[in-house]
């Protein structure tokens, strides 16, 4: 795997001592995550994946009328499904968590891990960050809607969709592309038939049919919150059920030390003016008819009453939000008229899809 080293400010020159071992380090770490990640899959049975981890035409989509700058979408270093999608994934009752901690050694989810929270008509459902760290992409079905509840981890970014596109719902995989460092996504098709790139932060098709049809996706509220907070909230919800020859390493998170520095492995742009913030900030983005607001999460917690309890005044109206800083985490409170999540991302990626965007800080 091979991928462009972010660019050295101007005039100065990138040695070990200047901060070129720490790029080194960064990519080194990344090949060790990528190939501990793709291990179980290029060693099952399946047939040849596509795309070599370098060239972007050898992945078999149309690139030619992108909407996006055909250069500025790269290979990831990971096929085509290199990590392997959940279809109609099973699920169980959040008492079913205590059940197996009791029955089974080690713990699948302890009350700080951070999980997203779905609620769609009556149902509710969490979907834990460790387990779609290891595939990204759930297309399951909630309160009778087809969703697609989908994660980005090199951009820390968790958006949820209505499958239903031009009559159909439509399921989703992991394209083994990016562009300004956030996953690509494509539909599985029947072979043969041309399959579609779709943004996860763009939220709509940026390359194949569905682009030149102008195909957009429905984005659904969803929250990135701790599991005790969300059980707490919601003592209804169901919960993934793992798969248990997985369960070592959904324990794990290849991606920790990434998140350990400010280093971007793949190319962005464009990037924040400023380094303060930090560009891996985690941020919240909420929306209402008023408009769109993006919220620093720390930010929130730092100003929260001791019940982790903040209201803010946003350009989309005032956000009631319980925060927590670590992990970064925010709830929003439901109410009528109040913005609904949609987003939560670092704040790099964000700036990069949305560079009008301003931070609420």
């Amino acid at each position: 795997m091979s991928a462009p080293r972010p660019p050295a400010a101007p005039g100065r020159r990138l040695t070990l001592r200047s901060g070129g071992g720490l790029l080194l380090l960064a990519a080194a770490i990344s090949l060790l995550a990528m190939a501990w990640i793709a291990y179980p899959i290029l060693t099952r049975d399946a047939p040849a994946l596509r795309g070599d981890g370098r060239n972007p035409d050898s992945y078999g989509f149309d690139l030619a009328g992108a909407s996006v700058p055909r250069a500025e979408i790269v290979a990831s270093g990971m096929s085509v499904d290199g990590v392997a999608p959940l279809i109609d994934p099973p699920s169980m009752p959040a008492e079913g968590v205590d059940r197996m901690h009791r029955e089974e050694r080690g713990k699948y989810l302890v009350a700080g891990d951070r999980v997203v929270g779905v609620v769609v008509g009556n149902e509710a459902r969490a979907y834990p960050l460790r387990v779609l760290n290891w595939h990204e992409v759930a297309n399951d079905t909630l309160g009778g809607v087809p969703i697609a509840v989908t994660f980005s981890p090199l951009t820390d970014s968790v958006v949820v969709f209505d499958r239903r596109v031009g009559g159909e719902a439509l399921v989703f995989g992991v394209s083994g592309l990016l562009y300004n460092s956030n996953q690509l996504l494509y539909e599985h098709r029947p072979a043969g038939t041309a399959s579609s790139l779709w943004s996860q932060l763009l939220f709509r098709a940026v390359a194949g049919p569905a682009a030149a049809d102008g195909r957009t996706l429905t984005v659904l509220p969803s929250q990135v919150v701790r599991w005790d907070a969300w059980r707490a909230a919601r003592p209804e919800t169901s919960v993934l059920d793992p798969d248990r020859t997985m369960l070592k390493r959904y324990r794990g998170n290849p991606y920790g030390m990434y998140f350990g520095s400010d280093l971007l492995r793949y190319p962005v742009k464009p990037l924040p003016a400023s380094p303060d913030p930090p560009y891996k900030t985690p941020v919240l983005v909420v929306r209402s008819d008023a408009g769109r607001a993006v919220l620093e999460i720390r930010g929130l917690a730092r100003r929260a009453g001791p019940d982790g309890s903040v209201r803010v005044e946003t350009a989309a109206g005032p956000v009631p939000v319980r925060a927590a800083e670590e992990p970064p985490t925010a709830l929003v409170e439901p109410g009528p008229g109040a913005p609904q999540p949609v987003a939560h991302a670092s704040w790099f990626a964000w700036h990069a899809m949305y560079p009008d965007d301003p931070l609420v800080r």
